[in-house]
């Protein structure tokens, strides 16, 4: 099978890609776990206001303290948990439907009534229900409702919903839903339920149209948000204005008015300011390589603009990789304002860009308070023209990773930068990054790479501001700090990390107090700029013993230096690309000062002592490890010298007595 044109260029340019090195990587560990069994935590949802991390399992919901998510003694408040059975005849005629999910997941938690309702859609053995619950002692405050369109009753289908409790009609409240149904699921909508008052409709239910693919095809959603007058959706799905070529897809934003109710002729019960963009998130090259499949995204709200952190890859990860991408709402909003629009004449025809005096007055998208008077040929119109000629495209993208599927995201708003925490499904790696946003300095810097053990695959991830990451998996819930300051070894990483301070008289890192940042003995930055660090070198002093590979951690974009004179990569010595120095079987001639240095300024000198006694009595189990390790090594050369000996010999057996030398296979070195 030939590969698409887009694959194959991603294929030639892909070492042009900027990736970036990754910094020196470092195995964390929880600092607190939770499970009450193998129950899915699919679903974290965090409250600062009381401290909660609420936690949506297959049959329970639970509310952890968010400080420790070990507490479980209800008596002190921290801590709450309610059983979501399902019935009998429910599971009964779930199981007899031949579906293999008869449990009670939960979907989607929403807080709502300033944080004191806590409301809940389960999957409920295929018939999905809502509850609203008490939102600190998880105490039904009404009977389940069955709903429709509003969560999935299928654990693996990508959709999403937002809680829009005021800009509604009448500021009734209701659940935006990005979602797919139909007993084949293939009607993919997004869906306003009703909207109840005093217990009697008064609005009709709200939807895209799932029969024609120029509204939706085939999406999967990834988030959705309430910002203002409107309702996004951020989602990928095939490129409609590609399908004449080939098979792609494309990421999408969508924008939908929350006074919509639909026309009164055309568009009767579906929206009639629903528009859609593509999102560009690709490097800024000669030949830029792109990043189209949205996979996870987090809003932050910003002094005059709103920003959306998401994480991308290219179709393909084996042969390319992913990307972190910012967009700005106000980017979005101006071209769903002003921008053109693609239109295609035919059923089979070619896309092309609408003249603008084809635009009617009442424009696509554009909010009104009644979009039942919105004369018919302006919806006529707005019903093909859903979809920006142009795209909204990102800055150069935060990070770059090669070989690597980046599925979920979380940002730390902080002063002047956002720190973002991306996870990689294929890697099990959590990737921190530091932005900072000012106008005119912005940037980024890859701040750590941590490796976590043991977390099978996420599901979701969250953070307590300034405190902790909570990782949800099949098994438990882990609870991460933030900071990790204990793990930089050097001025210049620690200074740059928003959440740590070093300290010169102790050379190790800590975590940033406000109350430090001005004392003397204290290094901090608050950009990237770490000059506070130079002529505060960090020495260390290792024994080592003949044979031993010795591994010398520094900061990555890092150069070496041996007693004053540059290190080249040879079979001695190898630089990492993390930044690390690795030298192979050791011996009295490595003893000296190894330097580490960035942009010619000294981070890191390893006073290094090769002890060379040949024949002394190891005294220490460390001495002991060391000469075994010797051992083998001169073993297993011992061995591959044989080995070629006999390979030799068994090619000339003809010319040679039949005798085979001792067979060593049975001798292990390890």
């Amino acid at each position: 099978m030939l590969l698409s044109f887009e694959v194959l260029f991603i294929h030639i340019f892909l070492l042009l890609i900027p990736f970036f090195e990754t910094t020196t990587l470092s195995t964390i560990f929880p600092e607190n776990v939770f499970t009450a069994g193998r129950l899915a935590y699919r679903r974290l949802l965090v409250d600062p206001q009381s401290a909660s991390l609420y936690v949506g399992a297959n049959g329970h919901l639970f509310r952890l303290w968010a400080y420790n998510i070990n507490i479980t003694a209800s008596t002190d408040g921290l801590y709450a948990h309610v059983e979501l059975p399902v019935s009998q005849a429910d599971a009964e005629e779930c199981r007899r439907a031949g579906h293999a999910e008869c449990t009670n997941g939960v979907r989607l938690m929403f807080l709502k009534e300033g944080h004191q309702t806590l409301l809940i859609c389960s999957s409920n053995a295929m018939k999905p229900q809502l509850r609203e619950l008490d939102a600190l002692s998880l105490q039904e405050r009404s009977s389940p409702e069955n709903v429709i369109g509003v969560c999935s009753a299928h654990v693996d289908l990508n959709t999403t919903a937002v809680l829009v409790e005021w800009g509604n009609p009448e500021d009734i409240p209701a659940i935006y839903s990005g979602i797919r149904t139909g007993l084949i699921l293939d009607n993919n909508l997004i869906y306003r339920p009703p909207l109840v008052k005093n217990n009697k409709e008064v609005y009709s239910s709200m939807r895209t149209i799932y029969t024609d693919s120029k509204w939706l095809y085939e999406p999967d959603f990834v988030a959705s948000f309430d910002i203002d007058r409107y309702v996004y959706f951020f989602f990928r799905e095939l490129a409609i204005e590609r399908e004449n070529c080939e098979r792609t897809v494309f990421s999408r934003v969508a924008r939908i008015c929350k006074k919509d109710i639909g026309g009164k002729n055309v568009l009767r019960q579906v929206w009639t300011t629903f528009v859609k963009a593509r999102l560009n998130c690709s490097t800024s090259s000669k030949f830029p390589i792109y990043f189209n499949e949205i996979h996870s995204l987090q809003s932050v709200n910003g002094r005059s603009d709103t920003f959306f952190y998401a994480t991308f890859a290219t179709p393909e990860i084996s042969f390319g990789g992913s990307a972190v991408c910012i967009f700005s709402l106000n980017s979005i909003n101006q071209l769903f304002d002003d921008g053109y629009f693609l239109e295609q004449t035919s059923s089979d025809g070619n896309w092309i860009t609408t003249p603008i005096e084809n635009v009617p007055e009442h424009r696509p998208g554009t909010c009104t308070s009644n979009s039942a008077s919105v004369p018919d040929s302006s919806l006529h119109f707005a019903r093909s023209h859903l979809l920006m000629a142009d795209a909204v495209s990102a800055s150069p993208p935060l990070l770059t990773l090669r070989n690597e599927l980046l599925t979920h995201i979380a940002v730390d708003p902080m002063e002047d930068v956002n720190v973002i925490f991306v996870y990689s499904h294929s890697s099990q790696r959590l990737h921190k990054v530091a932005h900072w946003f000012k106008e005119a300095d912005r940037h980024s810097k890859l701040l750590a790479t941590y490796t976590l053990k043991n977390t099978g695959t996420v599901f979701a991830m969250t953070l307590l501001s300034g405190e902790f990451l909570y990782l949800s998996s099949e098994d438990n819930v882990a609870q991460y700090f933030l900071a990790q300051c204990s793990l930089h070894t050097t001025c210049a990483q620690c200074a740059v990390d928003p959440y740590c301070s070093w300290n010169t008289a102790r050379e190790l890192c800590y975590k940033r107090d406000q109350a430090r940042l001005s004392t003397v003995g204290w290094i901090s930055s608050n950009s990237k700029d770490v000059t506070n660090c130079l002529g505060h070198i960090r020495r260390m002093t290792i024994n080592a013993y003949t044979g031993d590979t010795l591994h010398l951690t520094c900061v990555s974009q890092s150069s070496w230096t041996f007693n004053a004179e540059p290190i080249s990569p040879s079979e001695k010595r190898q630089l990492t690309t993390e930044g690390g120095l690795v030298v192979f079987n050791v011996s009295r001639i490595d003893s000296g000062a190894y330097e580490c240095n960035v942009d010619g300024e000294g981070v890191m000198i390893y006073d290094v002592t090769v002890d060379d006694a040949e024949c002394a009595q190891p005294t220490s189990v460390t001495q002991f490890k060391s000469k075994y390790r010797e051992w083998c090594q001169k073993l297993a050369k011992y061995k591959y010298s044989a080995e070629k000996w006999q390979l030799w010999y068994d090619r000339n057996a003809a010319n040679c007595p039949k005798q085979r030398i001792t067979d060593f296979n049975h001798i292990s070195t390890e």
